[in-house]
């Protein structure tokens, strides 16, 4: 059955498409991996590219030090060589999309001894984790990407920025730079498309935009044209006011409506976004879980621990865990309540585990803070009382604001910072 897909979508891409190879110096970089709902949308955009820069597609490998080590295994190099040559599973699925070849980044001697030098320049700037947020390269921030990745990698809530581990990483990443920019500095690269802009899957963006290089966010449900002022998916809500302000009246009254309606549709229950395994808001509990009486309850909404805290950019934070240690150390003596719900973690055991032990500690440390059942969802929490909102910058901050119950984001990154009916607060200082 799962060769059937392979050999399905194969067939769909020779049917309709003719992807050639113009043997240029022109080059398309596209992301490899194993997401067959990209490379749908890959195919489509891939080819419209193609036609446009006569340019050879190139397929890449933004995997290591995300979901692999930075070097491969012997097992690995001959699974890598032998599906190459013989076009096996997603790399028959590239071949069909017009790949050329494919790359997959080789550290070698020299790259190693200038990413030592380099480290240690950084090393010597890091004094707190919000300065590792700070790391450039050549003029390319790359910082906000490590520190995601790393917290991915290894499964962290936070980062300590002595650990040995940590130092090791940071080197390895800066090979990986070097060896990306050297290959724009030696190649003509017309255009990257790729999956994501956060980890170290957007590193190739970054070099890119820096060379006024076009790149593309390939997803199945939209596509994103990044630019030097827009370097994260989906982050036109930055300019959302802007954007509103030029388009016709009718048209906008239209969509407007298209909005109300999904809104709508997700307060009771439906699923508005295609990753959802559930919506949070409609889940219940039959029992009571605030307490009653006339205290100003607060509903402190956490984000996960290793999913991309700079999607967006930087936060008050740098990671999600930082911000919440700060609430439970600053509410111990506070008179109101104070209630914690768990961020959804899908439905991979690993995660949860790691998202409740995280949690269970934090509890046991700050215990001011009262734990919600994981399947209490938001209507209830909203028909019982809770009187505001904390989060960084999640979607609670347009669901609650329907109520009127405000809600406090510790970000300027949030899809909510242009408009009134959310609170964003611009320093630490303040927050506290």
């Amino acid at each position: 059955m799962f060769n059937k897909k392979f050999n399905n979508f194969i067939k769909h891409n020779q049917r309709y498409f003719d992807f050639l190879n113009y043997n240029s110096k022109n080059k398309i970089l596209f992301e490899f991996n194993n997401w067959s709902s990209l490379h749908i949308a890959g195919s489509y955009l891939l080819k419209c590219l193609q036609e446009k820069y006569k340019a050879d597609i190139f397929a890449y490998s933004a995997q290591p030090l995300v979901s692999r080590p930075l070097h491969m295994s012997l097992f690995d190099r001959f699974k890598w060589t032998f599906g190459k040559i013989f076009s096996l599973k997603f790399f028959g699925i590239y071949n069909s999309i017009g790949t050329k070849d494919f790359l997959y980044p080789h550290i070698d001697k020299k790259l190693e001894y200038k990413s030592k030098i380099i480290l240690r320049k950084i090393l010597k700037k890091i004094n707190h984790n919000k300065d590792i947020e700070n790391i450039s390269i050549y003029g390319v921030k790359i910082g906000d990407l490590i520190y995601d990745s790393y917290l991915r990698y290894y499964w962290k809530e936070t980062i300590d920025i002595n650990e040995k581990l940590f130092e090791k990483y940071l080197g390895q990443s800066i090979c990986i730079f070097l060896y990306w920019k050297k290959y724009f500095d030696t190649n003509k690269i017309n255009a990257v498309v790729l999956s994501h802009t956060v980890y170290l899957y957007g590193l190739l963006a970054r070099i890119a935009l820096k060379k006024k290089i076009k790149v593309y966010i390939c997803q199945p449900d939209y596509i994103n044209s990044l630019k030097k002022n827009i370097p994260y998916a989906r982050y036109e809500f930055i300019n959302a006011k802007k954007v509103l302000n030029k388009i016709p009246k009718k048209l906008l009254s239209v969509g407007i409506s298209h909005a109300k309606e999904r809104i709508n549709y997700h307060l009771k229950g439906g699923k508005t976004d295609i990753w959802w395994s559930k919506n949070p808001f409609e889940l219940k509990n039959i029992n009571r879980v605030l307490n009653k009486n006339n205290k100003f309850k607060f509903l402190i909404a956490t984000n996960s621990f290793i999913d991309s805290p700079h999607a967006y950019g930087e936060n008050l934070f740098p990671d999600n865990h930082l911000w919440l240690d700060f609430i439970g150390k600053n509410t111990i003596k506070s008179d109101h309540e104070y209630y914690l719900k768990i961020h959804p973690y899908g439905d991979a055991i690993h995660e949860k585990k790691f998202t409740l032990d995280i949690i269970k500690k934090f509890i046991k440390k700050y215990p001011h803070i009262k734990l919600l059942p994981i399947n209490v969802g938001h209507k209830q929490l909203i028909k019982e009382g809770i009187n505001c909102v904390l989060t960084v910058f999640g979607s609670v901050g347009f669901e609650y604001a329907l109520f009127d119950i405000p809600v406090i984001n510790a970000s300027n990154k949030s899809a909510t910072v242009n408009f009134d009916f959310n609170i964003h607060i611009k320093n630490i200082a303040k927050y506290k």
